[in-house]
């Protein structure tokens, strides 16, 4: 039988040398995967709002009952279909396609929402898309778009480009965009 004294420990060399990238590449596949699910997820959800909003124009009515929406109502559509993304570091842009200059931005989207207690934005109230320059009219174009910062857990394995470590360095951006035309 031979002796085997000089390859004491070579387990323990080659595990660390697979080890350290098959635990990288995990991670990395993990965190992929979570950053696909959150833009899908983000995207599906603005694209039910921007439908929501769509059949929801000036002549959308049946007798005395009018169904128009609000801020408020688009921003909880936006927060309950966006399930694992939070509301606090998701901003959503209503904007009426024909005057960018009448866009109201939800940001953070809590601010909107009817559950803010403190910091809430005057126009959640507001019907959108409003009357101005026929906006909520058949026919016009509405943009609802979302964009989330979330913290990628993949970076706690290294500082960035400068070494600061800031939280810009450390977290990844995702944007969401539907364009709907209005219905009713």
């Amino acid at each position: 039988m031979r002796n085997r004294s000089r390859e004491r420990g070579n387990q323990t060399v080659e595990f660390t040398m697979l080890g350290i990238p098959l635990v990288f590449i995990l991670f990395s596949i993990a965190n992929m995967s979570f950053g696909m699910l959150t833009m899908h997820t983000m995207q599906e959800a603005v694209e039910q709002a921007a439908r929501f909003a769509a059949t929801r124009g000036s002549t959308c009515s049946s007798g005395t009952n009018t169904c128009t929406v609000t801020v408020q109502q688009i921003a909880g559509a936006v927060a309950s279909l966006a399930a694992g993304v939070s509301a606090s570091k998701l901003s959503v842009t209503l904007t009426p396609a024909a005057d960018t200059g009448n866009a109201i931005t939800c940001n953070p989207l809590t601010a909107c929402l009817s559950s803010c207690s403190s910091g809430c934005s005057g126009s959640r109230t507001t019907v959108w898309p409003t009357s101005t320059n026929g906006d909520n009219s058949p026919g016009k174009d509405i943009i609802v778009s979302a964009d989330c910062t979330v913290n990628a857990p993949i970076f706690m394995f290294w500082g960035g480009g400068s070494g600061s470590g800031s939280e810009k360095e450390k977290s990844t951006s995702f944007h969401a965009y539907s364009r709907q035309r209005l219905m009713f």
